[in-house]
């Protein structure tokens, strides 16, 4: 768990002077227990460390190879370290993990990224050849940023780090901050600050007197379906899979802690290392948010509102695990966001759940803990519902047993009739999508929406100025996100380009290290139960009308039956209107702010949101409006407005 930082000189061989170390304070909240700099002939190096697995402290970064040739700096962790051992001539039990990745560029150069498990983000500057390396896992790691300008190419963990250099400007990217007011994924590469880009997950990006390249050394094969002979083969080499995987994740110093709903994946990954750890006379700490005690959502008889109860019944079954339920009384997600925005530098992803993610971070590092599991990615991995099933079977010609599914879905679910549901999950489903688009719109001509640029209108704070003048429509247009028509995640494909995604938001980790000093690791994310998820037909997700139906089989010895069979989902942060409306004055205040920002009201829909702030106390008949106009607009917008207001130097009083 560290930061990393470089600066090299690609046409010259001098350094500006106290550079390395403006960059080097700049991250100085992510180090504390080792690290340093290296600097020689135009090309310099840093890292901050902090301890969290036993291998971190046989840490001595930068790492200089025993010829002085390759110089390097990384954050991270390596879990194929057995499998590494002998090819590497290393040994697998000691030593630190920065040795194995050293090793791994001297074997197999810049290919060394693919052959490494484990989320890492590193840095090698190879004397010999000239040649800054950069790599980075495609699940867990946290960014690395860089910029390059007047002959230099930067590159640090954080974007403040590159800002204290000479030269690097510090401006708004507005495409990026119009893109994520109406949830469209951004530009790969890109960031929110103009001219300063992101590695991608997955990449290698080398640079050189010839220039700079980037990469992909991972991305799953998808074009076979794994085969095996009986269903529980598919069961059994995933558990065999899943809690290597776990085990991996438990490389810890200190305590481990998990955060755990009520839901099928973090309480899969809960009932996995309980067991693991049990054995090494070691406990396991669950954190459960949760609403204040005793709320009830009117209105939503189909949601689970407070998880504990059923992250109770996880704890019970197995001894060492010691659960605290979170309920984050009395705080608002305003609270404390210019102390976030130092350390994240971008607005937390959903506002109103910020108290109990910092409230359980807070928490954990009361209690000395350093590493907390999730199963945040778990949707579109072990518990994958199986909505590809119709395509896949109509697809490969299996008319009969689409037929058999649709029915069973038409009979168990609001989806009437079960021809009409056929037609639209296997057949409309194999068009390109701008044919299913102008389907929808025919089918829905009199939804004002559908023919309209300005789809995004009832679940963006965006002026609508704004968003003309940054073109919004075209892009959204160009990446397939037209209206809530988007491109359904029924294909491994598009699974996985939900799971990489979720990688670009890993600023929010980053912070969380910065502020808590813990590292957050989600198994439902490492590569080896990716590859394995997304290459297994959707008939082992989706069986006679049961979905998620691979982790309730691999779980079913593991959780309660309470879990299991749940059908209900829950809500998260489910009493969040409760405490929106109990801050009326904060938000007010706040909107106050944002109108005095020049920035803030040419982005934001600020009359719009100010309107829902003064009909706040007014009953809502229908609590999907409420939730889209309240934490979609209001919540949001007040987000991003903080965020802008922040980035000008106007802190909350």
């Amino acid at each position: 768990m560290s930061a990393i930082f470089g600066l090299v000189r690609v046409d010259g061989d001098r350094l500006p002077s106290q550079a390395l170390e403006g960059m080097r304070s700049a991250l100085a909240d992510h180090g504390g227990d080792g690290g340093g700099i290296w600097a020689l002939a135009g090309a310099g190096l840093g890292q901050q460390l902090k301890f969290v697995t036993p291998e971190d402290r046989f840490e001595r970064q930068p790492l200089v190879s025993p010829d002085g040739l390759r110089v390097l700096v990384s954050d991270g962790r390596i879990d194929n370290r057995p499998e590494l051992s002998g090819e590497l001539s290393l040994p697998a039990r000691a030593g630190p993990d920065s040795a194995f990745i050293l090793a791994a560029y001297e074997r197999w150069g810049t290919d060394c990224g693919k052959h490494l498990v484990g989320s890492f983000s590193f840095a090698i500057w190879d004397a010999g050849l000239k040649r800054l390396l950069l790599a980075r896992s495609p699940f867990g790691a946290k960014p690395t940023f860089f910029h390059q300008f007047a002959g230099f190419f930067a590159f640090a963990t954080m974007p403040r780090a590159l800002f204290t250099l000479p030269g690097v400007p510090r401006r708004l990217c507005l495409e990026n901050v119009a893109d994520g007011l109406i949830l469209v994924p951004p530009e790969p590469g890109t960031s929110l600050f103009q001219d300063i880009r992101s590695l991608e997950p997955g990449h290698v990006l080398t640079v050189d007197r010839r220039g700079r390249q980037e990469r992909a050394f991972w991305r799953p094969e998808l074009r076979h379906e794994l085969r095996l002979r009986r269903d529980e083969e598919y069961v059994e080499a995933f558990t065999e899979r899943f809690d290597r995987v776990v085990a991996d994740h438990l490389r810890s110093l200190s305590p481990v802690g998990v955060l755990m709903s009520g839901g099928l994946d973090s309480t899969s990954v809960a009932a996995t290392a309980a067991p693991q750890l049990a054995r090494r006379g070691e406990r396991l700490a669950a954190f459960t948010a949760a609403p204040r005690d005793g709320y009830r959502e009117p209105g939503a008889p189909d949601w689970l509102v407070d998880e504990a109860p059923l992250a109770s019944t996880v704890a019970a079954r197995y001894e060492n695990i010691d659960l605290s339920v979170i309920r984050a009384e009395g705080l608002f997600f305003l609270d404390g966001l210019d102390r976030f925005f130092d350390a994240a530098e971008m607005p937390y992803e959903s506002p109103a759940g910020r108290v109990w993610y910092e409230g359980i971070m807070a928490e954990a590092q009361r209690r000395g803990i350093r590493v907390l599991l999730s199963g945040k990615c778990g949707n579109w991995t072990v518990s994958w519902n199986g909505a590809g099933l119709v395509r896949s079977l109509v697809g490969t010609g299996r008319w009969a047993a689409a037929w058999r599914e649709t029915r069973v879905l038409a009979s168990t679910s609001r989806v009437r009739p079960a021809a009409g549901a056929l037609v639209r999950g296997g057949l409309i489903s194999q068009l390109p999508f701008r044919v299913q688009l102008a389907i929808a719109r025919r089918r829905n001509g009199d939804d004002p929406l559908l023919a309209s640029d300005a789809w995004w209108a009832p679940l963006s704070p965006i002026h609508p100025e704004f968003a003309r003048a940054q073109g919004v429509a075209e892009r959204s247009r160009a990446r397939a996100c037209d209206h809530w028509f988007r491109r359904r995640l029924d294909t491994p494909e598009r699974r996985c380009d939900q799971l990489v995604h979720v990688q670009r938001l890993a600023g929010i980790n980053g912070a969380c290290q910065a502020l808590y000093a813990t590292d957050i690791r989600d198994p439902t994310a490492d590569t080896r139960v990716a590859e394995y998820c997304l290459s297994l037909p959707e008939e082992q997700y989706r069986r006679a009308g049961v979905s998620r139906w691979l982790i309730r089989r691999a779980m079913a010895g593991r959780l309660p039956a309470e879990i299991l069979a749940s059908p209900r989902r829950g809500i998260d942060t489910a009493d969040w209107f409760e405490r929106l409306s109990g801050a009326r004055v904060r938000v007010f205040d706040t909107l106050h702010l944002l109108e005095q920002s020049q920035t803030a009201s040419a982005v934001l829909d600020l009359p719009r949101m100010r309107r829902l702030a003064e009909q706040m106390d007014q009953p809502a008949s229908d609590p999907v409006q409420k939730m889209m106009d309240y934490r979609h607009v209001l919540e949001r917008g007040l987000m991003m407005g903080r965020f802008l207001c922040w980035f000008e130097g106007s802190r909350d009083s």
